[in-house]
């Protein structure tokens, strides 16, 4: 795929493609005991280069694998010993010609979020992928992290460079996967290779989200007690949301009890049990009363990944009862044993024992703060690796799986979850913060394009009643994850939700993760006059919603067509934009302008025409295709089964003959192309029949 050669010109290998640089200037450096060592060339092949003196040796190996090629460094040293952070780097002097770049990077240890620009001297520290542009190609360099070494990409002089760090002492060999290098014209199929290439070249192969199916559970409506009641969560106060949502009709299926609930001491785990002044009657009541009085399905509970947030209490009772499975840094913390086989009997414990209370599952926090703890005690990747397995076998055993990964966005934690389906996608949702469903939403979408080829992503929870509800629900339609709301006592509103949901409380879900469409993959809707496009699909539809999250408040244009959606080739596409509740057809080469004001927000549904029609679904819905359950348009017939009543459109550019709602003749509505029937007080599935005069074909 690429052609690797010596430059001799400047003593390292370029990387092209079809003539065209990719990498130029790839140069390893050894880091040992506080010197850097550039180690001479000698040989070069197609499928490795070998560098080294009498004191050490280091071959970078290329592997083609699945359309992407492997880049693997194998270091030995002699004397002395790898810098625990960096110990080896690859330098790069250039990507070629750079038309637009996006990074992800880590801007906290447990949250990424994207970086634009062009001058890859200035990447940020930790990057964990890179996509750029050059001209009709798109290039991606996808860092690994594999059970000892975590490679990360960062703007050095003259370049950028990739490191590769155990974060522990003592290493005088490394043999590592660095990093993934794949090119593509489509940029979506670009990662989905990428990933998948470093995801089986794993030591432990790990899987792409594609084998990881999404819960069941989440597919309803929930509810987080975190902004409602942050760390004053208690059990009257569970009780008072959940009558809040009997009485006003809402459908509410699943509790998270968040933070706050447990038996800590300054700041560490004291007991599996529940905080007796918050919950005097403990978890089995408030559980047993939220399923039995209020009809919620499936409470799931928070704890941390390290125990608590500074890990386990050391004189407490789980010291002594799980010494053999509690890990006691050098720091003198103890967390769980980050270890799969001695840390499995803590897990299970704990599990067996929330079980055995009714709670369904778990929403599992500060993973990625795990390197802070075990930073020089043990390789970082090995030690989230047995974490991680030894969680998700006690998940698997007490909970059927099910589990919301948080604050675990750093490369241990994305590379080596093997079995769980979800994970935070984000920073929180701050909802005193003004202004914060800016970056909220900008690093959901951004982060999703690499994210959202590992694992399922969570958007975070969100308030009905905030100023920007509506942004808010159009972006969790958008995402394809679960939806769960976080109000206060009295403060939901079931309006926002209603078009989210069927009134059953599911929710009408995209089919994949949402991600920005290519036009603006490499630009920043914050910075720049653009608006934040994010598209996905539904049955046979494309969806993409568009937002102004400009940092100052401009008024942004943009346009949408029908190529915004990979895969939707028919020649004509009818067009639904959800707010203004208008429909057009237009061709693969048309494109429809629009405007959006300071924080505004536009929904459209792109669904192929067949035979003149397009079948739209239930409209009064943000993701209205989601509601159909079967369609078909066959001679002069559309047939449609909806999931239950409510607005059916449809786009047709001939006048039908009849309709028929479950066997009954029904009037219709129109505007221009766009057909309305209004079936709303019909209770469960609907059975629409819409027919044609032949002669219109």
């Amino acid at each position: 795929m690429y052609n690797i050669v010596f430059n001799r010109e400047n003593k390292a290998l370029d990387v092209t493609l079809e003539g065209k640089l990719v990498l130029g200037g790839l140069k390893p450096l050894v880091n040992a005991d506080g010197c850097i060592y550039e180690l001479p060339l000698k040989e070069c092949g197609s499928d490795a280069a070998e560098y080294g003196d009498d004191d050490m040796s280091l071959s970078l190996i290329f592997r083609a694998y699945r359309g992407a090629t492997l880049f693997r460094v194998r270091a030995d040293l002699k004397k002395g010993f790898l810098e625990p952070i960096g110990g080896v780097k690859l330098h790069i002097d250039a990507i070629g010609n750079v038309e637009g770049l996006m990074a992800n990077y880590l801007h906290k240890d447990w949250w990424t979020r994207p970086w634009f620009d062009t001058d890859i001297e200035k990447i940020p520290p930790r990057t964990q992928s890179l996509v750029w542009k050059d001209g009709a190609m798109y290039h991606h360099m996808l860092p690994v992290c594999d059970e000892i070494f975590r490679a990360e990409l960062s703007g050095a002089d003259s370049g950028m460079e990739i490191t590769l760090s155990a974060y522990d002492a003592g290493y005088n060999s490394c043999d590592t996967l660095a990093f993934v290098l794949a090119s593509d014209a489509d940029p979506f199929k670009l990662v989905k290779t990428s990933s998948f290439a470093g995801l089986k070249s794993l030591r432990t192969p790990g899987k792409t989200i594609d084998e990881r199916p999404y819960p069941d559970e989440l597919e309803y409506l929930g509810w987080c007690s975190w902004d409602a009641f942050y760390h004053d969560v208690n059990h009257q106060g569970l009780l008072d949301k959940a009558r809040e949502f009997h009485d006003k009709g809402i459908p509410v299926r699943w509790f998270i009890i968040d933070d706050g609930w447990s038996e800590t001491e300054d700041r560490k785990l004291k007991s599996f049990d529940a905080d007796s002044d918050k919950f005097p009657e403990g978890l089995a009541s408030v559980i047993s009363k939220l399923k039995e009085q209020y009809g919620v399905n499936w409470v799931g509970v928070w704890h941390a990944f390290t125990g608590y947030w500074d890990g386990i209490a050391k004189d407490g009772a789980l010291a002594k009862e799980f010494k053999e499975n509690i890990y006691t840094t050098k720091a003198g913390r103890l967390i769980p044993y980050p270890d799969a086989a001695k840390g499995f009997a803590f897990w299970n414990a704990w599990h067996s024992y929330l079980a055995s209370k009714g709670v369904d599952f778990v929403k599992v926090d500060n993973q990625s703060s795990l390197i802070n703890f075990i930073k020089y005690n043990m390789p970082a990747a090995g030690a989230a690796s047995g974490m991680h397995d030894a969680l998700e076998a006690s998940v698997g055993l007490n909970f059927g799986g099910l589990v919301i990964n948080c604050m675990g966005m750093a490369q241990e934690d994305l590379w080596h979850r093997r079995a769980s389906a979800v994970s935070r996608n984000s920073d929180d949702f701050l909802p005193h913060n003004e202004g914060s469903f800016r970056e909220h939403a900008l690093q959901n979408a951004y982060n999703s394009y690499i994210y959202g080829n590992f694992i399922w992503g969570d958007w975070d929870m969100w308030w009905t009643s905030h100023p920007q509800a509506v942004n808010n629900a159009v972006l969790r339609a958008i995402s394809g994850g679960p939806v769960y709301i976080s109000d206060p006592v009295d403060k939901t509103s079931g309006d926002i939700l209603k078009p989210l949901m069927l009134s059953n409380g599911r929710i009408l879900r995209c089919k994949r993760p949402g991600v920005p469409t290519a036009d603006c993959l490499m630009r920043d809707p914050c910075s720049e006059p653009v608006p934040l496009k994010i598209w996905n699909k539904a049955g046979n539809a494309g969806i993409i919603a568009a937002f102004n999250i400009n940092n100052d408040g401009l008024t942004v244009n943009g346009s949408i067509r029908a190529s915004d959606i990979p895969g939707l080739t028919m020649p004509d596409v009818a067009v639904y934009e959800h707010f203004s509740r208008s429909a057009r057809v237009i061709s693969q080469k048309d494109e429809i302008s629009f405007e959006l004001k300071n924080d505004g927000v536009a929904l459209y549904q792109l669904v192929p025409l067949n035979a003149g029609r397009a079948i739209l679904g239930l409209i009064d819905k943000y993701i209205s295709s989601a509601a159909v359950k079967y369609a078909s348009m066959t001679g002069g017939v559309m047939d449609v089964i909806l999931a239950e009543g409510g607005q059916f459109g449809f786009v047709s550019l001939n006048e039908p003959a009849g309709i028929y709602v479950n066997g009954t003749v029904y009037g219709y509505g129109k505007d221009d192309v766009l057909y309305l029937v209004n079936c709303d007080d019909i209770k469960g599935p609907v059975h629409i029949k819409v027919l044609f005069d032949e002669q219109q074909e």
